[in-house]
């Protein structure tokens, strides 16, 4: 289990009190990723294997970039004398996971050795350092494999080495049916004495073989006689295991070893920033601090829980630090992109800006004020156009062209871009891209059926399956529940804004709005909402989390049945970590017999992953939490909405997987695909943060607090913004009820209106006091249950003041 005290932390190690320790019984299986804020990233695992050819289990880790990867490992030797020896599980003792570097320990011959890697902000490049008590050498063998990220190379001739007694350059030229010709630029230099060394060429070509990989292609093949159809993994590569990467020279020091692994695509580059980091290598790091402690503050959040404030604070970082890429310099297909923004779907091959993954991702930008970068990400959303659908593109990936498929990627952006406006106040982004939002809206009147945008099948008849459960086996082709969702909702919040622009089309889309609305009312079955309506308008029965987006759009739903939906999915949907993509009781009439009777792959309450055969057909999605959560605070249950969809992502951050992170999916194993997954990230940032209420509009100059406190928490406290005015939320129990404070850090804002509430089963009975003194009734609003075993709440306006506080006392829910 991993620790997360302060105990034996380095006195002025920063924010020391939110690092992961791990003790060498809790080593295997993690792994950790480092980045630049600026698409680079550094994911290795935790403790190496102790054999060179099985150094490491799967092949993704290593330096990568936007389609690039760079370097594999390092093998480092300590040197006493004539003895050699590796650092690897072996001699390994413990870990640290700090929000702005790592450090490995390790125990050789008696003495503790420190191996510790950053990567500074918006340089591509990582800063490894050596330390070791009494007199002891490294030697370090470098490990490249310089390729396009989604392919191995076959043909090697195109690296080169020059060896000086400063510095290690390494290139390479690969030809990439997928990207084209991509060129490779690495230089090492140091601050310290140190000599590099070539290693002879023969001996160079050093083979790697990936035993997870291997391992994981045998299940999925194992799975073939149960599921009757022979499907391939959800990720690229997956049944080849094997490789060679090139290890050039050898690089030696004596005593404390700074080493600095610069990288880039374009000649003369790395070298550059190899200088420049080294010059500049102790303002760089006071840098990277700075800038950490720039996201914790636009971000600060608390419960005053050690668990919880430290897996928020780590993912909060790594999500910042690693997946969201700021003011970059791309080269693709022949042209240069400048200022380039964008938040990479997560590490491994997920490594490209996946639109759909990303205007989600946006919600954790939304929470935490970053307004500056969700501008410009979005205004690199809306760029490219489908002219027959309105839709943006689907995928930014380095080499290949635009497309389409993605029939939520757009409705999202949507989603995003008005949301962006309404908290923010800034019209000027809507303004610039209003043409392009008005197409979509006249595109997609074009498709509509009976006031439903349909789904499957639009850009290729052929291409039935074109929302986020993207694969042959779920095309879900006709209407499914969440793409009427977003489309309903977005229609209902752009009709306002088309109506002063284009009175005409308004009118349209509001007899759209309205029938849609009608229509919508096929999805209702009993106490739930169906996945999807066919072409032939008939409700497929499933049960799956998709109509649960529903809490995350405010969609108006009937309260009996968001209260059935709420109370099912505790039964169905939740998962040991994750939400399950298909609820259990479905299990049996959607996949083979043979393979849910086999308990190697299906247990009472868990499945295993076996590609792209159950991808989305109850394996579990950590994206979908927030939703969840959002449904269990409006109606059903404060400490339901932690113990049940909550408290497993902080176990997991700390426990299992990627250190300070969350990965994609969850199966009977444990953690499955990528590590450090963008939108499960998100969903612990969102639902951490919805637990405080709040609710910013800037365009109707309304702030909106209502505190939603389990009794696992002592306090909650965050700090957002409203304009230009930052304020700090705070919420504690007392003795009958609860308090909630509100502290300005700035001027008053001018013209808003403050509205504070709270929960309550009998809002009649509830008393109101601000700043010690009764709040006279005519000055409290109070909203009746609006079904049974749903909470009302009760609500005060007031006067924005420097401190502000209110207590709800008399069956109040904090």
């Amino acid at each position: 289990m991993a620790v997360h005290e302060r105990a034996g932390a380095v006195p002025d190690a920063p924010w020391a009190e939110y690092a992961i320790r791990l003790d060498r019984a809790h080593l295997a299986h993690r792994t950790f990723l480092l980045g630049d804020e600026g698409g680079f990233v550094f994911y290795e695992p935790v403790a190496e294997n102790r054999t060179d050819t099985n150094l490491l289990p799967i092949k993704w880790f290593g330096a990568s970039e936007f389609g690039r990867k760079y370097l594999e490992a390092n093998v480092v030797w300590v040197v006493q004398g004539e003895k050699r020896t590796r650092l690897d599980c072996r001699n390994q003792t413990g870990f640290v996971q700090y929000l702005d570097h790592v450090e490995r320990s390790f125990l050789v011959g008696g003495h503790i050795v420190r191996q510790t890697f950053l990567v500074p902000n918006q340089w591509r490049a990582f800063i490894m350092k050596l330390e070791a008590e009494g007199d002891l050498s490294f030697e370090i063998e470098p490990e490249f494999d310089m390729r396009y990220y989604q392919a191995f190379n076959e043909d090697f001739s195109g690296y080169d080495v020059a060896i000086s007694e400063e510095k290690l350059h390494v290139s390479n030229r690969v030809e990439s049916p997928e990207a084209g010709s991509l060129t490779f630029y690495c230089c090492i230099a140091s601050p310290d004495r140190v000599c590099f060394e070539a290693i002879a060429p023969d001996k160079r070509l050093r083979r790697h073989v990936y035993v997870e990989d291997e391992m994981r292609e045998e299940l999925i093949q194992r799975a073939y006689a149960e599921t009757h159809v022979q499907v391939p993994d959800e990720a690229p590569l997956w049944d080849t295991y094997e490789t060679t990467v090139y290890a050039p020279a050898i690089i030696r020091g004596t005593g404390a070893v700074s080493l600095v692994y610069a990288f880039s695509d374009v000649p003369d580059d790395a070298d550059k920033t190899a200088q420049y980091v080294i010059s500049h290598l102790s303002g760089i790091e006071d840098q990277k601090r700075a800038d950490v402690g720039q996201r914790l503050e636009q971000g600060c959040f608390s419960v005053d829980r050690a668990d919880v404030d430290t897996v928020y604070n780590q993912v909060l970082i790594r999500f910042n630090d690693a997946l969201v890429a700021r003011d970059v310099t791309i080269h693709t297909a022949g042209r240069t992109v400048s200022h380039w923004y964008a938040i990479f779907a997560g590490n491994k091959y997920f490594l490209d800006a996946w639109k759909r993954d990303e205007n989600i991702s946006l919600a954790a930008l939304l929470d935490t004020d970053d307004y500056v970068t969700m501008r410009a990400i979005l205004n690199e959303t809306w760029q490219f156009q489908d002219e027959r659908t309105g839709r943006l593109p689907h995928i930014i990936r380095l080499g290949e062209p635009l497309v389409y498929y993605s029939s939520d990627g757009t409705l999202w952006a949507l989603q995003r871009l008005w949301q962006y406006t309404h908290a923010s106040g800034d019209t000027s982004l809507l303004d610039a891209k209003y043409d392009m939002v008005e197409h979509f809206f006249e595109a997609s009147l074009n498709f509509v059926q009976r006031g439903l945008l349909p789904s499957g099948g639009i850009i290729d008849r052929s291409y039935l399956w074109e929302t986020w459960e993207d694969t042959p086996y779920t095309p879900r082709d006709g209407y499914p529940v969440e793409i009427e969702l977003l489309w309903l909702t977005n229609l209902r919040h752009f009709i306002p804004i088309i109506r002063s622009r284009n009175p005409a089309l308004a009118t349209r889309l509001e007899q759209t709005l309205a029938e849609g609305m009608k229509t919508f009312d096929l999805f209702t079955l009993d106490g739930y909402l169906a996945d999807s309506l066919t072409y032939g308008w008939q409700p497929r029965p499933e049960l799956t989390p998709n109509p649960y987006i529903a809490f995350g759009l405010d969609f108006p739903l009937p309260p009996d049945l968001a209260r059935s939906m709420v109370v099912l999915a505790r039964q169905q949907l939740a998962g040991a970590c994750g939400i399950r993509s298909l609820a259990l009781r479905d299990w049996a009439h959607v996949l083979s017999p043979e393979f849910v009777a086999d308990h190697q792959f299906v247990t009472k309450s868990g499945m295993a992953s076996v590609g792209l055969y159950n991808y989305h057909r109850g394996i579990e999605w950590l994206w979908l939490n927030q939703f969840f959560v959002q449904g269990e605070l409006r109606y059903g249950d404060n400490d339901t909405a932690f113990s049940l969809y909550v408290k497993p992502l902080v176990d997991r951050a700390l426990d299992q997987g990627g250190v300070g992170g969350l990965g994609e999916l969850n199966d009977l194993r444990g953690p499955l695909g990528a590590d450090f997954q963008a939108w499960s990230m998100v969903s612990l940032i969102t639902s951490l943060r919805a637990f405080t209420g709040i609710r910013v509009d800037a365009e109707g100059r309304h702030l909106h607090i209502r505190p939603a406190r389990p009794h696992s928490f002592p306090t909650i406290t965050c700090r957002r913004k409203i304009g230009e005015t930052r304020f700090e939320v705070s919420a504690r129990p007392i003795t009958g009820g609860h308090s909630v404070q509100v502290r300005l850090l700035d001027r008053a804002p001018d013209g808003y209106t403050l509205h504070i509430g709270a929960r309550a089963a009998d809002p009649d009975a509830v008393h109101v006091r601000c700043t010690g003194h009764a709040v006279p009734e005519d000055q409290i609003q109070r909203v009746s249950p609006p079904a049974p075993e749903v909470d009302g709440e009760v609500w005060v306006v007031v006067p924005f003041d420097r401190a502000i506080t209110v207590d709800f006392v008399g069956g109040a829910k904090g």
